[in-house]
């Protein structure tokens, strides 16, 4: 990416520059790039990648890069919990057992409102608990570098669709809270949901988005295949036909999600 706006790059904002720098990638002066255009058409590679890469910064994320990437960091990623005590997870586990459920509501909030600050290049204070995340400008990319972030910090298996499905800092607050601490009022343990209603909610979305206006048959196309793949991996080479439950067996709230979203929850949920 060359650091002059250009007609590709108008569109980026300072945070789309600032996510993109703490992902390792650095933007490139004129004079720099056109030196190592002038470097790779010398090279007898059959493909070349010219950027400027900050290992360090590849280094610090390097649990959640694609292997390439992963490679060049310069050193193991520290887990470094972005809290204000920057404590271990099981301290945080440790703190939370000790907390009452207000304190303990609040200390993951905390937690949830200062990555999400990070995230945008904003300060806590301009995070709030009943704030939505689409307000406050969170898109796809944000999105899945606050769960990653989360990831880290709390050592949970989190869905890349998490700020869809808990759309404010307070309901993401509860939702790490229930898997990090489950206990009822009274003391009793949270029954986790069983693995059926987990597959009922992927159907769910994929009910919506077999609905959506705009799908165009290529994407049906696509869709139908990664199912099918999903399906074989599960039944072997005669896979039962898929069934979506009713319609109406489902909650009205529907959690939007693009297809690159859904496939990637697929993915996690379910395996290649």
């Amino acid at each position: 990416m060359w650091d002059e706006t250009s007609t590709m790059t108008q569109h980026l904002g300072e945070r789309d520059k600032a996510r993109m720098s703490r992902a390792g990638l650095s933007a490139l002066s004129t004079r720099q790039a056109l030196d190592l255009l002038d470097a790779a058409l010398l090279t007898e590679q059959p493909m070349v990648v010219a950027t400027r890469l900050d290992r360090g910064a590849l280094a610090h994320h390097s649990d959640t890069l694609p292997p390439l990437l992963s490679q060049l960091a310069t050193r193991p990623a520290r887990r470094v919990l972005e809290h204000t005590d920057m404590v271990s997870l099981t301290g945080l586990r440790a703190r939370l057992e000790g907390m009452t459920p207000d304190q303990r509501h609040s200390e993951l909030v905390e937690l949830v409102c200062s990555n999400a600050a990070a995230v945008l290049g904003h300060s806590t204070a301009d995070v709030n608990a009943d704030d939505a995340f689409g307000d406050l400008g969170f898109d796809s990319l944000t999105a899945v570098e606050l769960r990653n972030r989360l990831k880290i910090a709390t050592g949970l298996t989190l869905s890349p669709t998490l700020i869809f499905d808990q759309p404010t800092p307070g309901a993401l607050a509860e939702h790490l809270e229930a898997q990090l601490a489950p206990s009822a009022p009274g003391g009793a343990p949270v029954t986790p949901p069983d693995r059926m209603t987990r597959f009922n909610d992927i159907a769910r979305e994929l009910q919506a988005l077999l609905k959506a206006p705009d799908l165009s048959p290529g994407d049906r196309a696509q869709l139908i295949t990664r199912l099918e793949g999903l399906l074989g991996s599960v039944t072997g080479p005669s896979p039962a036909p898929l069934l979506l439950p009713p319609e109406d067996a489902f909650d009205d709230d529907i959690s939007t999600a693009t297809e690159s979203q859904l496939f990637a929850f697929l993915d996690d949920e379910v395996g290649p």
